[in-house]
């Protein structure tokens, strides 16, 4: 029988799938001890800190794939301490957000193929609006609708 004592508990895809609920984790695990912001309005400041990082590190003159890497990954981390703040699953609401842009992806591709094309074929604004399409086939074309 082969020796399964060092096997780690899960692939490193397994781990790589599990960031946004590690994030979560390490965020509550701190906000335990009181590390935390006291409201939502600290974690979303913190997002627009990590915005205006990222911004920066763009207008350099020439932009360290490095320190991209690390400011976009502070992005991400402080967009996960907002869903914590408001006890949103963070895994949960991407899987929902990238569950819907695969339909309405699919959608323009339909649209696109029902009209002879291929979408790689068409236009910046062609592409939109096929998207605006899809958007309102789903119920979901109000001003308060995400623009996913």
């Amino acid at each position: 029988m082969p020796d399964d004592t060092h096997r780690p508990a899960t692939s490193p895809t397994e781990l790589r799938l599990q960031g946004l609920k590690r994030a979560q984790s390490l965020g509550d695990e701190a906000a335990s001890w009181g590390f935390d912001w006291p409201s939502v309005d600290g974690a979303l400041a913190k997002v627009e800190e990590e915005i205006a990082e990222v911004r920066a590190e763009l207008a350099a003159p020439t932009p360290a794939p490095e320190r991209l890497r690390a400011e976009l990954g502070d992005l991400l981390f402080a967009v996960v301490n907002v869903a914590r703040h408001l006890n949103i699953d963070a895994q949960a609401a991407l899987d929902e957000a990238s569950d819907t842009f695969s339909h309405r992806i699919a959608s323009v591709r339909e649209q696109a193929a029902r009209a002879g094309h291929l979408p790689e074929d068409l236009s910046l604004d062609e592409l939109e609006a096929l998207w605006q399409n899809a958007k309102a086939a789903a119920g979901l074309d109000s001003p308060n609708s995400s623009d996913l």
